[in-house]
């Protein structure tokens, strides 16, 4: 614990500014009705909130979903053409990577991410003028063992961010739901367990932790899972809770909307929702 500590040192001086920038910017933060100010009041003392397209109501929606679905068909046949001799795919010789697509070119995606009313959720919450990264499609497969994403981790791209998951077809304990440990059950201490432990992973080329590895530090009994409907929405800031989909015995799709402050402590990380990181096939 100590060495975590000692490595964040050297940073003293830029989080002070950027404390400073939070303190100056707090005056400039868009109104927020009182429901949405419940959102940004869940989010800062849990980590997550939980929604719905249905429920959110943006006026973007009635677009969105067909162009998922549109989406999902060309992904479906770049799976068939990259899988199609694999063999033992989900094994722990042959991991099953998320398959994963940038699609914030398109519009449908670009504009519900750009809707003014969800953009002020994430400002107050970030506290920062914001930059919306970009949208990334997904399927998520099953793997024999906790090996991809599936493994406890946070995210890196900044000190405070937002990603909006949207389920894309219904997501039960099989689908592995989104999972995480609310901020309101952890310690200092066990923070810092953790993260001790996640650095050496790392090093290794590995996300994170498995089950038996985090319960050791937090017990089973305060873990959330989330699972929900087609069309049910996270709203998570993965770099303030440690968390993981769900291991799984079936397939799961969903939308990943993220956003950072303008100036993120790591934009190498964002360039994945822009560039050809995750580049999509296009129908012939």
């Amino acid at each position: 614990m100590f060495n975590q500590l000692h490595k964040y040192i050297p940073r003293i001086p830029s989080e002070l500014r950027y404390r400073i920038d939070l303190m100056r910017h707090a005056r400039k933060l868009p109104e927020l009705s009182p429901e949405d100010k419940l959102i940004v009041d869940t989010l800062r003392k849990e980590g997550v909130v939980t929604t719905s397209l249905q429920d959110l109501a943006l006026p973007k929606t009635s677009a969105l979903i067909p162009s998922a679905e549109s989406q999902l068909a060309n992904m479906e046949l770049a799976l068939a053409a990259k899988y199609k001799n694999t063999q033992k795919f989900g094994s722990l010789e042959n991991p099953a990577y998320p398959q994963i697509f940038t699609v914030t070119d398109l519009p449908e995606f670009y504009n519900w991410g750009s809707e003014q009313r969800l953009l002020n959720i994430i400002e107050n919450y970030i506290g920062l003028p914001i930059a919306f990264q970009g949208v990334h499609l997904r399927r998520d497969f099953a793997n024999d063992e906790q090996l991809t994403t599936e493994l406890w981790h946070l995210d890196a791209e900044d000190r405070r961010m937002v990603k909006v998951i949207i389920y894309l077809n219904d997501v039960s304990v099989e689908n592995g739901p989104f999972e995480y440990i609310p901020k309101s059950q952890m310690s200092l201490i066990q923070q810092l367990q953790i993260r001790s432990k996640i650095v050496p992973k790392t090093a290794k080329g590995l996300v994170g932790l498995n089950d038996a590895e985090i319960e050791k530090i937090v017990p089973k009994s305060l873990w959330k899972s989330c699972p929900g409907k087609a069309g049910s929405i996270v709203i998570a800031d993965p770099r303030a809770i440690f968390h993981h989909g769900k291991p799984r015995t079936q397939s799961r799709s969903t939308l990943f909307f993220v956003y950072t402050a303008k100036n993120p402590l790591r934009p190498e990380c964002c360039k994945q929702y822009n560039d050809q990181t995750f580049a999509r096939v296009l129908p012939a």
